[in-house]
């Protein structure tokens, strides 16, 4: 199991004390420009970036879908209105131009009067039904309009989300190669902390001897009966080896991050997802592959679906259930004890265009679920 983000940086200093202490000088591990500490923070920041890209794209895709139904819905009353308008065209044809040919005919008065009043009715009606359709054209052309802007804003969204997206792995992949450095500076540190030890108590084993034999040495012409004194066997080097801490980084006895590696990840717990949804938990961005253990003993079950991609449950038994998914592949299921692999990082199901990252969840008791980012800043 790796140590976690913190950690790394905590027995990296643990093995550099030693190496003082025994008197070496510290190795240099990586420049300011690219450290430990200031490459966690770009990946953490990146994945927070990345979970504002998601937000957003959620936010402007509802927009659309809203302008989409009132477009929809001003167009149909269009369209009604237009079959009117043609209706009413066809009344004014037959019904008013007629009338007014007749009355040049008409020599009666009282025809000629009730001609008049019937083209005034019709010229009223279709004054009415004009003034509607010419009011829905209108709505039409501007929530039309509103609709061509949200999708030019979505677009926009849709092209700064894979921008995010591209960075978060990129800063991801870095913090891993800074991991790797940093780990293997401080196998190293240890090695030489080791070794320094070892010869330091070596040399104080060896003065040791020197002093007893010069103060036992007998007199010129004599010899001691029990001949020369044995050297006593080198005392161990003193306190535990930096690259064999007593403590597991990144566990306790109560809890283990569910992701053993590089990560990041950031508060996006109840962020938008879009038609009404929320983010039920949080994304740890991780390289793919990347082990995904067991938080704490208990019950695990695969599942799989199509917006879960490959997931696990784990009935834990602190009588929290933890919630998984978008797995690369699995590992054990059934009776599990924390720290068991039960996957691999991955971006399946609805995260196929994604950065590789663990979806994980929380739900007490098995009931709703809560923020598990409290839990993750602190054991991660």
């Amino acid at each position: 199991m790796g140590p976690s983000r913190r950690s790394w940086a905590r027995w990296t200093t643990v093995a550099l004390i030693l190496v003082a202490v025994a008197g070496a000088p510290a190795p240099a591990i990586a420049g300011p420009e690219d450290d430990l500490e200031a490459a966690q923070e770009r990946a953490d920041r990146a994945a927070e970036e990345l979970a504002g890209a998601e937000e957003e794209i959620a936010r402007a895709g509802d927009a659309v879908a809203h302008l989409q139904t009132r477009v929809a819905g001003i167009d149909a009353r269009v369209g009604a209105a237009r079959e009117q308008v043609r209706v009413l065209a066809i009344r004014l044809y037959v019904g008013g131009t007629a009338p007014v040919v007749r009355i040049l005919r008409m020599g009666d008065a009282n025809e000629v009067i009730r001609a008049q009043q019937y083209s005034h009715v019709i010229a009223g009606g279709s004054t009415d039904t004009l003034q509607q359709y010419r009011a829905d054209r209108e709505d039409l052309e501007r929530e039309q309009a509103a609709l061509d802007e949200e999708r030019a804003s979505q677009a926009a969204s849709a092209e700064a989300l894979r921008e995010r997206r591209a960075e978060a792995v990129e800063e991801i992949d870095r913090l891993s190669e800074v991991v790797a450095r940093v780990n293997a500076a401080r196998v190293n540190a240890a090695r030489e902390a080791q070794r320094l030890a070892e010869a330091q108590a070596a040399s104080s084993a060896d003065s040791a001897a020197a002093g007893s034999s010069s103060s036992e040495r007998p007199a010129p012409g004599s010899s001691s009966p029990g001949g020369p004194a044995a050297a006593p066997e080198p005392s161990p080097a003193a306190g535990p080896a930096a690259s064999e801490p007593s403590e597991e980084p990144g566990a306790t006895a109560d809890w283990i991050c569910p992701v053993q590696g590089p990560l990041a990840f950031s508060n996006d717990y109840g962020a938008s997802r879009g038609g009404g949804y929320s983010h039920q938990g949080n994304d740890i961005l991780a390289p793919r592959g990347t082990p995904v253990v067991a938080s704490v003993d208990g019950e695990v079950r695969h599942r799989s679906g199509a917006v879960s991609g490959l997931a696990y449950y784990l009935d834990g038994d602190d009588g929290t259930e933890y919630f998984g998914a978008h797995l690369d592949s699995y590992g054990a299921s059934g009776r599990v004890t924390a720290g068991t692999v039960v996957g691999t990082v991955g971006n399946t199901g609805d995260a196929a265009s994604t950065a590789p990252h663990l979806h994980f969840e929380m739900h007490p008791g098995g009931n709703g679920n809560i923020n598990p980012y409290s839990m993750l800043t602190r054991y991660c």
